[in-house]
């Protein structure tokens, strides 16, 4: 296919005001936008190198994570890949179309403010939700001692977070798995009760001493879907003491209204 139909068609898949399921379209590029924030952020790039080498090279580590846990919203992320791929492309080697180059300039333009935009809006909402409750709904009396918030300098671990921390625990699994073994088949919630377990009676555990004991990937894999499970059940709290650090797990204080029995 013509690289120009490929810049074609991308610049109609990237997420956009008009589509036809607007919601649907919307969350899809908050996911990808907030990924290549994570990214950049973890890099310590700016959002305008949103389409350096080391940025493209990590989005698709990340795709083939989700992938290899069987995720079901990899295809979600595959437009990017392919549209950073291709700027990519443009940018290593000579091309002779020169409306082709500059197509490819201005789908990277497009990127690059849409992504400015978001982080924004991003921004604006973190620090929105991250004002203390004191001062905002609650009044003091003169001289009457500010509460403080023990989580104040925690930060949320993010679903990429999570799914890094993942990736270097299956590395040192296959490392340790002899070659030719059988993977099983575990379901998810027989690894549910041995997370709580874990939990109970300590105040915290680091993320990676969950696997521990895993003796192959199948097992890593039930157990790390499991605690995707508790999060989402708001059942256990996934966070970091500094951002990017070591993820710790801990139980939530009260399981969510809405979680199942």
């Amino acid at each position: 296919m013509h690289r120009k139909s490929v810049l074609h068609q991308l610049r109609n898949l990237l997420p956009a005001d008009g589509l036809a399921n607007v919601d649907e379209a919307k969350h899809i590029a908050e996911r990808q936008a907030d990924l290549l924030l994570h990214l950049l952020k973890r890099a310590e790039l700016d959002a305008r190198d949103v389409t350096a080498s080391v940025i493209t090279e990590q989005y698709l580590k990340y795709l083939e994570m989700l992938d290899l846990l069987n995720l079901d919203v990899a295809g979600e992320y595959l437009v990017m890949a392919a549209t950073l791929l291709l700027i990519k492309s443009f940018a290593m080697l000579p091309h002779p179309e020169l409306a082709d180059t500059e197509e490819a300039e201005e789908l990277k333009r497009d990127l690059v403010e849409r992504l400015l935009e978001y982080q924004r809006y991003r921004e604006a909402a973190d620090k929105l939700a991250s004002r203390a409750i004191l001062g905002r709904d609650v009044f003091t009396t003169p001289g009457e001692p500010v509460p403080v918030d023990e989580n104040a300098r925690q930060f949320t671990a993010t679903i990429f977070d999570l799914v890094e921390a993942m990736g270097a625990v299956l590395k040192r699994v296959a490392d340790k798995t002899p070659r030719g073994i059988v993977l099983r088949d575990i379901p998810v919630a027989e690894c549910i009760p041995r997370i709580l377990s874990a939990l109970d009676g300590v105040a915290r555990i680091e993320f990676t001493a969950l696997f521990d004991d895993a003796s192959d990937r199948s097992i890593v894999i039930a157990t790390f879907m499991a605690l995707l499970e508790l999060i989402r059940r708001r059942e256990v709290r996934a966070f970091q003491e500094a951002r990017f650090g070591p993820i710790y797990l801990e139980r939530a204080t009260a399981p969510s209204a809405d979680a199942p029995a």
